[in-house]
């Protein structure tokens, strides 16, 4: 049996010397063949632990959980061997689309609200614009059409909305392909919640639009995957439009709480800037597809 809690004290140690990942929300890290995550916030903890524990007894693959700390923001979980599906260094067959619309699909069909939740949505969301709004004034001449944008349409767009769970950053990254097992792993749940499934639709699309090398075909496979286990969401090309906005209104304000907007050469902070001014021609692309889509549907 392992001790957990010494296990992560020297983790604290040596950590500098460890293969790591590190992102703004977490630190992830390698260690004695366990999967160590400190959180920048209990909340972040919370509902990663909540999702994993949800998940573990369905049919999806999830890492265990093997101890929670936190009074130090930390989970230790099993260390899953296999491969990611990380976006920035694989391309994505369309098998591999495919199974990842099939996957998150089945994830979407775990829980299913009877209750039409389109109020409560709207005033997660509009709360949510009203600290964009304060945070966003320095450079209101840029974003005031996007931000009236999102809070008017919000307030017609999830008519007749049922919540599922939603993991929140649905991406290949967050992927693990087991190839003992065959198995597709997700990981990384800090993000997860109860409400929209297609917020996890629009993360996934989003991945395919930055990236120049995919296309409709590849949009296609991942919608089929999805459309083989559960109806896509209603509204699901002005949804999408929506979320690129909303979602990348949220990345400016990150960047400018964090005092490094537009005066960064980070290229995801650039492309959240030109999408929240809805400027970028890959929006545009990405609607075309999805229209596309839909209408061949029909």
């Amino acid at each position: 049996m392992e001790n957990y809690l010494d296990l992560i004290e020297e983790y604290f140690r040596k950590k500098n010397n460890l293969l790591c990942f590190n992102s703004f929300s977490n630190d992830v890290r390698l260690f004695k063949n366990h999967i160590i995550k400190t959180f920048n916030s209990l909340e972040r903890l919370e509902r990663c632990v909540v999702g994993l524990q949800i998940m573990h007894n369905t049919s999806i693959n999830v890492p265990t959980i093997q101890f929670v700390c936190p009074e130090k923001n930390t989970i230790v979980e099993s260390y899953i061997e296999g491969i990611s599906l990380n976006e920035y260094a694989t391309h994505l067959t369309p098998k591999n689309l495919y199974d990842i619309g099939q996957l998150m699909g089945s994830f979407h069909n775990i829980n299913v609200s009877s209750y039409d939740n389109a109020a409560s949505w709207k005033l997660t969301i509009l709360t949510d614009m009203m600290q964009i709004r304060q945070s966003l004034v320095p450079y209101e001449d840029d974003f005031i059409s996007s931000i009236t944008f999102v809070e008017n349409e919000c307030s017609g767009l999830f008519q007749d909305l049922h919540f599922t769970y939603v993991h929140g950053d649905f991406r290949p990254a967050n992927i693990i392909l087991s190839q003992p097992e065959e198995k597709y792993y997700l990981i990384d749940f800090e993000n997860f919640m109860v409400g929209d499934p297609t917020l996890d639709v629009y993360k996934m699309l989003s991945i395919l639009k930055s990236n120049n090398t995919y296309c409709f075909e590849d949009v296609k496979s991942f919608l089929n995957g999805y459309l083989s286990i559960r109806a896509l969401p209603s509204q699901i090309v002005d949804k999408w439009i929506f979320y690129d906005v909303y979602y990348s209104l949220r990345s400016v304000r990150r960047a400018i709480n964090d005092k490094h907007f537009r005066n960064s050469d980070d290229q995801y902070i650039m492309n959240a800037d030109i999408s929240a001014q809805r400027k970028n021609p890959q929006t545009l692309l990405m609607v075309n597809w999805l229209e596309k889509y839909v209408n061949n549907l029909h």
